[in-house]
C-alpha cells in the first residue's frame, strides 16, 4: 500500500533497544499470534504506550487491553442500536465497534488474505486504504440521495421478509468484511434487495464509493500455448477448456482458490462459451452456497468478458451482481497444453460499493487435483503470480450433482479443442 513502511519483528529476535527505536517512529502497531509470549508481551507492553493506533490479536489479555484507535482503547466502543436503513449506522462509536469486530473476526478464520485485509482494516483507520475502504454509512447527504432516489425500492425491501432480512445480515456484518458480505448476498438475493442495491450504488452512488481495481501485483499472462506464440484464438479456447469435450458442459471445476470471499464455494463449475454475436465471448461461473439460513442451494452469474486487443491472454470481465457492477481483468497464467490444468488471476472492484480484490485458482477438467509431475510448473505459475500453495484453500468438490450448466445466453456451436 502507497503511503506506508512497515516493519516486521520475530518474536524471538525482540529488544528493549530494537523495540524502543521502532516505536518512537510507528504510527501503528499489529501484534498477532504471540500467544501465551509473557516475556514478548511484557516488552511490547512498555514500548507500545507511545503508539497511537493498533491491535494485538492472539496475544495475552494484558497485551490485547492495549488495542485501539488514536488512543482510544478499543474496550470504548460498544455495538449500539441502528437503524433499519442500509449500511446506516447510529453511532461513531459504534462504527468503531464494528471496526474492531471486523479486526478481530478476520484475524481468527486462520488465513493469510482475511489476515491481510484484517491488517488493512487497521491502516484503514490512520489513513484511507482503497483494498478496505468502503464507505458503509449514509451521512446526511446520503440519506437525502436514499429518501429522494430510492424512498420506493427502500420500503418495498422493508416491507419484504427476505429483502429485510438482507439487510439487517448487511448491518450487522458491514461491506468491509467482503466474505461475510457476500455471504449474505448470496444466501438472502432476492430482486427487492437487487432493485435497491441498483438504486442506492450504481444509479445514484448514495454511499459515494470510488473503489479502483488493484494493480499490484502486475501479473503477466502467458505468452505461448503448445509451442507457439498464443494468439487470441487460442486464450479463447484455453477458457473455454473442456467444454463440449466427452459430453461436459462445464469447461472447468475449480480444485483451489485464493480469495475465501469469492473462490471456496463448493462445487464451482466454470463455463466460458462464445456468444452468437460476433467477437463476443460469456462466463457463466455456476457454485454451490449454504446460505445461512441453513439451506444447500446452487447460484450463478454472467459476465461479459473482452479480450485486450494487444495482449492475448489478458481479458475484461463485466458483470452486474444483486444491483453491483463489478468490472475486473483476468489473466491466464498458464495451462497444460492438453488442457489438464489452468492457473487464472484475477483483480477487480465494484466501484460503487466500495469493494476491491484480488484472487486465483486452480482448474481442472473434473475438479481433481493434477497428476503430481505437473506441480513443479504449476508451482512456478502461481509463484509469477506472487502466490505460494499455502494461500491456496482447496475447494470441496462432493455432492455437486444438479448443478444448472444451461448458458444464459445463446452461443456458437461448441467443437471440441483439445
Amino acid at each position: 500500500e502507497d503511503g506506508f513502511n512497515m516493519e516486521i519483528l520475530d518474536a524471538d529476535m525482540l529488544t528493549e533497544s530494537i523495540l524502543k527505536s521502532s516505536a518512537a517512529t510507528a504510527d501503528v502497531f499489529f501484534y498477532a499470534g504471540l500467544g501465551e509470549n509473557k516475556t514478548a508481551s511484557e516488552l511490547l507492553g512498555r514500548h507500545t504506550q507511545i503508539i497511537p493506533t493498533g491491535a494485538a490479536l492472539g496475544c495475552t489479555e494484558d497485551l490485547a487491553q492495549l488495542s485501539r484507535i488514536d488512543y482510544q482503547p478499543a474496550s470504548a466502543f460498544k455495538q449500539g442500536p441502528s437503524l433499519s436503513i442500509p449500511f446506516f449506522p447510529w453511532s461513531p462509536s459504534n462504527q468503531l465497534g464494528r471496526v474492531f469486530a471486523t479486526i478481530e473476526d478476520l484475524f481468527q478464520r486462520g488465513n493469510h488474505l482475511d489476515l491481510y485485509y484484517s491488517l488493512l482494516t487497521l491502516l484503514n483507520e490512520v489513513q484511507p486504504v482503497d483494498l478496505v475502504g468502503a464507505n458503509e454509512k449514509l451521512d446526511g447527504r446520503g440519506l437525502f440521495c436514499l429518501i429522494k432516489n430510492c424512498r420506493r425500492p427502500l420500503f418495498k425491501c422493508l416491507n419484504t421478509p427476505r429483502c429485510k432480512e438482507c439487510v439487517d445480515e448487511l448491518e450487522k456484518v458491514g461491506l468491509r468484511d467482503q466474505v461475510k458480505a457476500y455471504s449474505v448476498i448470496r444466501s438472502y438475493q432476492s430482486p427487492e434487495f437487487e432493485r435497491l442495491s441498483l438504486c442506492i450504488n450504481e444509479k445514484h452512488n448514495c454511499l459515494r464509493n470510488t473503489a479502483t481495481r488493484p494493480d499490484v501485483p502486475n501479473v503477466q499472462p502467458m505468452t505461448s500455448f503448445r509451442g507457439e506464440p498464443l494468439t487470441h484464438e487460442a486464450a479463447e479456447d484455453i477458457l473455454i477448456g473442456n467444454r463440449g469435450v466427452e459430453g461436459r458442459n462445464h469447461s472447468w471445476i475449480l480444485v483451489c482458490g485464493q480469495n475465501p470471499a469469492y473462490d471456496e464455494f463448493p462445487c464451482q463449475y466454470q463455463m466460458f462459451f462464445r456468444g452468437k454475436a460476433r467477437n463476443s465471448l460469456w462466463y457463466n461461473p455456476v457454485f454451490k452456497v449454504f446460505t445461512l439460513d441453513g439451506k444447500e442451494v446452487w447460484r450463478r452469474s454472467d459476465y461479459k468478458c473482452r479480450q485486450d486487443k494487444d495482449t492475448p491472454g489478458l481479458f475484461t470481465f463485466t458483470f452486474c451482481d444483486n444491483g453491483v457492477t463489478s468490472k475486473e481483468k483476468w489473466r491466464i497464467v498458464d495451462a497444460s497444453d492438453n488442457l489438464d490444468w489452468a492457473v487464472l488471476y484475477y483483480s477487480g472492484a465494484a466501484k460503487t460499493a466500495g469493494q476491491a480484490y484480488i484472487g486465483a485458482m486452480l482448474a481442472t477438467p473434473d475438479g481433481k487435483w493434477p497428476d503430481d509431475k505437473e506441480l513443479p510448473r504449476i508451482t512456478k505459475a502461481l509463484h509469477s503470480a506472487g502466490i505460494v500453495w499455502h494461500e491456496m484453500v482447496e475447494v470441496c468438490n462432493e455432492n455437486c450433482g444438479g448443478a444448472p450448466l444451461t448458458p444464459l445466453h445463446p452461443e456458437r456451436a461448441v467443437s471440441s479443442s483439445s
